[in-house]
């Protein structure tokens, strides 16, 4: 539910962080709002404690002493900056007034507006009519008629709440501050070491069967779950890699006896006099040459791969090459109505081995003919630097998925752009290529054109 109030690209370790400090100001806010509301309570209910008890003594005192009673202790209680005292005998006479400054802005109540029954005392708020101070005044009548007033200002009990109320927001955002340590930590100790797993994770989609999860600081659960992970990754590292060394080990021992098969084959067909029986020779020849450049094909790669592929080196004009191959596949470019043609505006004279190079480039082609639709452009390119020359293969098909730029490089896995492509293949084109670029001390490599199809590429240094 509240995933959905996040955009997607929102980190989880924000999105705790937002929802807990949502959560806790909501929190503080509810218990400040909630004790500031009782506070404020309490001390109304002590401030109407407080005049009726002042009034209740004041009256007291009248009566045993008269005014000079009444004067003399509401001098003695120091309320001159707070309260206000007004006597009224029965005929309306003000026998004694005291109000503070603060308090003459106030407008005093008519009787009729207080409980008029004897010995009965009564409290009304009066508002100031400029700000948001407030009096409570209080009224009794006194035995010989006279009427009592007493009223308390609650300017110190509002300057006192402000006071409470900042401690308390201070108190209520220190604490917000120290519960959102377990979040930090939960983001470092869990979140974090989760994108560096998931990083782990996305190099492993793309190919790279030498990356493994980690979780050097991550808590217990994490790191338990990151070694059994990579335990499993290792085993089926060695799984591939005795698959691979059984591969190689079947190509090499297929070698001899699939020569053997040939020789026969070719015996029985130039000693038969039988037509059908030298066709079927015939196909089984050619089958037997299939197998066999399979099989050579492997072991090129796996000695590519260890650095082992023997090279017989010349001195090689790389644009002459490249001319030979277009000339080559012209006619069968033609045939697909695709455009082929080669881009060089300069020479690169290297030491290859020319067999290899132009295997590796063919393969490129091959791959580029089959995926470019109809009408489609086909390019191969001659790029030279200081030290480095590349040799591109351009086309305009359907391109290659993100998550397979790495996985396509590796032995017997065809990319999902092969469903396009108009001829078989068993995913070992690209790993000769580069096997071939290795062992001449280059590299390899392949991205997407901006204007669709994609670009192969191979680069030699020398």
């Amino acid at each position: 539910m509240f995933s959905k109030l996040f955009p997607d690209h929102t980190s989880s370790t924000w999105r705790l962080v937002v929802l807990q400090a949502i959560t806790i100001g909501t929190s503080i806010a509810l218990c400040l709002t909630l004790a500031g509301w009782a506070l404020h309570r309490d001390l109304d209910e002590m401030g109407r404690k407080v005049v009726l008890d002042d009034l209740g003594e004041h009256a007291v005192f009248y009566e045993q002493e008269g005014i000079a009673g009444v004067q003399r202790l509401f001098a003695s209680g120091q309320h001159n900056d707070d309260d206000v005292l007004r006597l009224v005998s029965a005929d309306g006479k003000v026998l004694f007034d005291h109000h503070p400054t603060a308090a003459g802005n106030f407008h005093w109540p008519d009787s009729s507006h207080l409980r008029k029954l004897a010995n009965v005392k009564g409290l009304v708020t009066i508002e100031h009519p400029e700000n948001d101070e407030h009096i409570l005044i209080g009224r009794v009548v006194l035995n010989d008629g006279a009427i009592l007033w007493y009223g308390r200002m609650d300017a110190a009990d509002r300057e006192y709440l402000g006071h409470i109320r900042d401690y308390l927001w201070i108190a209520g955002i220190a604490a917000a501050v120290i519960a959102l340590i377990p979040v930090f930590w939960y983001g470092g100790q869990v979140l974090r070491p989760v994108r560096s797993m998931i990083a782990s994770a996305q190099k492993l989609a793309r190919g790279t069967g030498d990356a493994r999860l980690e979780a050097p600081s991550a808590v217990p659960e994490l790191r338990e779950f990151a070694a059994a992970f990579n335990k499993v990754l290792d085993r089926n590292a060695n799984l591939t890699l005795e698959l691979q060394a059984a591969n190689d080990h079947l190509a090499h021992e297929l070698r001899t006896p699939l020569a053997r098969i040939r020789g026969n084959l070719e015996a029985f067909q130039d000693h038969t006099i039988d037509e059908a029986g030298r066709e079927a020779a015939a196909r089984g020849i050619d089958e037997i040459d299939r197998a066999t450049t399979l099989v050579q094909t492997i072991l090129n790669i796996r000695a590519g791969e260890h650095n082992a592929l023997m090279l017989h080196r010349e001195r090689t004009s790389l644009r002459t090459l490249l001319e030979s191959i277009i000339d080559l596949y012209m006619p069968s470019a033609e045939e697909r109505q695709q455009n082929l043609h080669l881009e060089a505006e300069t020479d690169s004279i290297m030491e290859v081995d020319t067999q290899r190079l132009v295997q590796a480039i063919t393969n490129l082609l091959d791959n580029a003919l089959g995926c470019t639709p109809k009408g489609g452009d086909i390019i191969v390119r001659l790029e030279t630097t200081p030290g480095v020359t590349t040799i591109s293969v351009l086309d305009s098909g359907p391109g290659i998925a993100k998550e397979e730029m790495e996985q396509i490089w590796e032995r017997f896995v065809r990319g999902s752009a092969a469903a396009h492509s108009s001829g078989p293949g068993m995913g070992l084109g690209l790993s000769l290529v580069r096997a071939v670029a290795t062992a001449h001390g280059g590299k390899t490599g392949c991205r997407n054109r901006d204007t669709g199809g994609a670009e192969f590429w191979i680069q030699l240094r020398g």
